[in-house]
């Protein structure tokens, strides 16, 4: 219970906006591949609209107008999409470093992806917030779907949370602790935290990947030990199953990232373009990007840029070595090469 309690509820603040210089370091320092991580989630939508107005009611602050690739085929080359319509919009909350990119992608041919929580592929976002009870109400009036099976908040160890699903089918796990720490308290955002959780296979397959060659930092002593209290998976929407949990945590940014996969429950494994509605995309920065790809290649992972090769993306007066993977589990990586160091 201790552990899966950690993983749903302990939440740290990280990361850097995309394409743009990374946010001060909030976790440890890098020792692999990866150096730290991007906007900490990006969901692909088939309603643009629909879905800033299910994120703004769990608590992010959106400014301005949807932007769009129609200008630029360098990125729509990068989604590997030369000819789809994107559009996209970041949401933040100013307590933390990153937030939620949703892109709308369409003229691709698209199709939703239907994934249940304990579905490999399926990824959760958690935000904490300051007002649970509130953040229900906003997104019960937005038509959100309510996972979680008692339909309403369940109290464990560390909290009260539930877990809901965006108009394109995204889990969000909302969360509020059972005490908010000094700096929780003062925000006046709702929105204090985030993290990620990631359905997987095989929590231990996937440690190999993430931890060992991908270089993101073990945050317990590897995949821990199959439970199943039953609070949690009210949470989850299941009952009477197993879980267990890898807690990892991205260099740099302090992003966590939680593995985790099932038994004793039907499980199907869908795959999925990142043109459907209810694929995920996360940003990694990493040293040296066609090591990065080689390794997701070598674990099962497919490269899905336009050209199978990474490619210049403009960035500000400069460029960025960029490019998309698909994990073994259906999770698209955007890997983003980072600049060396400024010469001193």
């Amino acid at each position: 219970m201790k552990r899966i309690a950690i993983a749903l509820g302990l939440l740290v603040a990280a990361g850097a906006a995309y394409a743009q210089p990374a946010a001060v370091p909030t976790g440890p320092a890098p020792t692999g591949l990866v150096v730290g991580s991007g906007n900490y989630f990006s969901p692909i939508v088939a309603d643009l609209d629909k879905a800033i107005a299910f994120y703004r009611a769990v608590g992010f602050e959106f400014q301005g107008d949807p932007a769009n690739a129609d200008a630029n085929p360098q990125l729509r080359a990068m989604f590997g999409l030369p000819d789809a319509r994107l559009r996209y919009q970041i949401g933040r909350a100013p307590p933390i470093a990153g937030g939620v990119e949703i892109i709308e992608v369409s003229k691709a041919n698209g199709e939703p992806v239907a994934r249940r929580v304990q579905d490999p592929g399926a990824v959760t976002l958690v935000a904490t917030v300051r007002d649970l009870d509130a953040t229900v109400a906003r997104v019960k009036q937005v038509g959100a779907p309510i996972v979680t099976r008692s339909g309403a908040p369940v109290k464990i160890a560390v909290g009260r949370m539930i877990v809901v699903q965006d108009p394109a089918g995204h889990f969000v796990e909302i969360v509020q602790p059972e005490k908010l720490t000094d700096a929780q308290a003062a925000a006046t955002a709702n929105v204090v935290g985030v993290r990620v959780r990631f359905t997987v296979n095989d929590v231990d397959k996937a440690l190999r990947l993430y931890r060992d060659a991908l270089g993101f930092h073990a945050a317990g002593n590897g995949a821990g030990a199959y439970s199943g209290d039953p609070a949690v998976l009210d949470v989850l929407g299941l009952s009477g199953r197993e879980y267990r949990v890898g807690l990892l945590g991205v260099p740099t940014s302090g992003l966590q990232f939680a593995l985790i996969d099932f038994k004793g429950v039907d499980r199907k494994t869908v795959s999925a373009g990142i043109e459907d509605p209810g694929s995920t995309r996360i940003q990694l920065r990493v040293t040296d990007i066609d090591a990065a790809v080689a390794a997701l290649g070598k674990a099962g992972g497919t490269f899905v840029s336009t050209g199978g090769k990474p490619l210049d993306l403009p960035a500000g007066a400069g460029t960025l070595k960029v490019g998309i993977v698909r994990d073994p589990d259906n999770l698209f990586l955007v890997l983003i090469q980072a600049p060396p160091p400024a010469p001193k």
